[in-house]
């Protein structure tokens, strides 16, 4: 299968989990509206009335048809997350790059945070007090603007903005592989009570900050509603005090953003649920399969790089079959090919994991080369080796080449190579000196002024350590591979009939080290880096694990696998260390 029918099959075969995440986000608006009916309407005295009449309003007609543009918002908001999830991540080298690629992205999904808030507000105000309900109400007789409905209108857009704000501005969305393994109805049950009882206090910071803006701007944004809609003002909430002692106000403010931010938060956790579920990959192809049959196996799993989930998923398969002791599926991998008798399917899983880490480990060595930390400490003064004769000789010599190019004398002995390859093959003279020197000093000094005005180095200039940071946060498919490959390396030696893994060792093993020593310059400076720690720790101690795992298990025969050496001096001590 190619690389663009295997990114399609994988594609089809997450997008249908991303429609069930949509149809049961849709599900769950009317459980958290069930949740907040029964908050607003509890009636301690008369539990059996509370229950009934919060199911009679849940089954009503008017509550089907009111929510009908908070459903439909809600499938636009699960589409921007499996967009999120499907698209390519390339790396953006400056802020403005970043914004010419995700800003679009950004924005429209802004937009999403906030039609999801305001349309929740507008949704469950309705089932409020009569205050509450409408934006303008009958007041001595004439209509007026209701200063509580627009607070908690307000309240919605801020309680979107500020989930937005907090978890999607600047990071990307991703899926973490749980530890211990529980079927889906037990994962959403967690989900869904972690995500209410966490919203309860984080909902109580952006409810106190809105009402502190709402406080100071409100009134003169109340004021210009009631004169475009031509209703009288309503005074209710004037001045702080008129807004603090509003004790039931305050409270539904505080629930309705709660609600949002824990509707927010389940919608974004049921991707990362669905989605980290196994794919059914393979390890080869039935040669008897359907022609129309698109089976991925692991390696084209693998390759797809410009799907970040797709590749995760096979890596943590990949993973998972390496730890399946006398498993049908793991002994796959060591069977030679009928006819032919090649070691096919390692023979392909070896060359993408190595070409993998390989790839990984080159990036990574060239983005460390442009931290300055590092570059300080790799461009430390030699001592000099250089003969001073030598030198003067050199010197002498390059003086001598450039009169004669000026005045135009050539030279008697036919030139060397270099010298032949240096010259201009149309015969112009060279600038003079003062004329490059001048140059320079105006690049120069153009390259300050320009430095000096606002805001062109923060936009246009790669931060330091971005590169790092970027391939550190995205290391998770190399974390499970290198640990499958340590444990089917370790499995080779008790489930591999014809040894079709020992020839490959040496480059294993060296891959591994070559990254883990570029890890260890790393760590001296993490703190330096706004790369997560988290990420570079576990990238870090997989790779300790893998390595010591290989080790151990050919430790008596290390001296045969790799020459004397450093290498092999490291190697040793870490089997020691451990």
């Amino acid at each position: 299968m190619s690389v663009s029918s295997t990114n399609n099959a994988s594609k089809l075969l997450l997008l249908g989990r991303c429609l069930r995440v949509v149809l049961l986000s849709v599900l769950i608006q009317f459980l958290l509206l069930s949740i907040f009916l029964l908050s607003v309407n509890f009636q301690l005295l008369h539990p059996l009335d509370w229950v009934a009449g919060t199911l009679r309003l849940i089954y009503s007609w008017y509550t089907w048809f009111a929510s009908i543009p908070l459903v439909v918002s809600v499938i636009a908001y699960g589409i921007c997350l499996c967009q999120q999830h499907l698209t390519e991540r390339p790396y953006c080298p400056t802020r403005y790059r970043w914004l010419l690629h995700y800003g679009p992205r950004k924005l429209l999904f802004l937009g999403a945070h906030l039609l999801v808030g305001f349309l929740t507000a507008w949704l469950y105000t309705g089932y409020l007090h009569t205050d509450y309900q409408h934006l303008r109400y009958k007041c001595y007789g004439q209509d007026c603007l209701s200063a509580y409905h627009v607070y908690l209108l307000g309240m919605g857009l801020a309680a979107g903005c500020y989930y937005f704000v907090s978890v999607h501005m600047r990071q990307e969305v991703s899926i973490e592989f749980p530890i211990v393994e529980l079927s889906r109805g037990e994962k959403l049950r967690e989900l869904l009570y972690d995500s209410l009882t966490r919203s309860l206090v984080r909902s109580v910071l952006p409810t106190l900050s809105y009402t502190l803006i709402f406080w100071l701007i409100g009134p003169l944004f109340c004021r210009k509603l009631s004169h475009i809609l031509s209703l009288d003002l309503d005074d209710r909430l004037e001045g702080f005090f008129g807004i603090a002692t509003n004790v039931r106000l305050l409270f539904y403010g505080w629930l309705l953003t709660a609600q949002i931010l824990s509707n927010m938060d389940i919608m974004r956790s049921l991707y990362g649920l669905l989605l980290s579920e196994d794919l059914p990959l393979v390890v080869a192809k039935q040669r008897d399969a359907f022609p129309n049959e698109q089976e991925v196996t692991v390696v084209a799993g693998l390759g797809v790089c410009n799907v970040y989930v797709v590749q995760c998923l096979a890596a943590h398969y990949f993973y998972k079959l390496a730890l399946r002791k006398e498993s049908t599926q793991r002994a796959e991998i060591f069977q030679l090919t009928e006819p032919g008798h090649r070691p096919a399917n390692w023979r392909s899983l070896c060359d993408q994991c190595l070409a993998i880490l390989g790839s990984f480990t080159d990036e990574l060595t060239e983005s460390m080369q442009k931290i300055s930390v590092l570059k300080g400490a790799q461009s430390l003064p030699l001592p000099p080796q250089t003969d001073f004769t030598s030198a003067s000789l050199m010197a002498e010599k390059m003086l001598l080449r450039q009169y004669n190019q000026m005045h135009g004398i050539r030279s008697i002995v036919s030139p060397g190579r270099e010298e032949s390859v240096e010259r201009p093959a149309d015969g112009i003279r060279h600038v003079p000196n003062w004329c490059e020197r001048v140059s320079k000093q105006l690049e120069q000094a153009m390259h300050r002024l320009v430095n000096r005005v606002p805001g062109i180095v923060y936009l246009f200039n790669e931060p330091e350590g971005a590169k790092t940071s970027y391939l550190l946060a995205n290391s998770l498919p190399v974390v499970y591979m290198t640990q499958g490959l340590a444990h089917i390396c370790v499995a080779s030696l008790t489930e591999d009939p014809y040894g079709v893994v020992q020839n490959d060792l040496p480059a294993i093993i060296k891959a591994m080290n070559k990254l883990r020593n570029e890890l260890d310059k790393l760590s001296n400076i993490m703190g330096n880096l706004r790369a997560p720690s988290s990420s570079f720790n576990v990238l870090r101690s997989a790779l300790r694990r893998s390595l010591y795992a290989i080790c151990h298990a050919f430790g008596d025969y290390l001296d045969d696998l790799l020459p004397q050496g450093e290498e092999l001096c490291q190697l040793q001590a870490l089997i020691h260390q451990e």
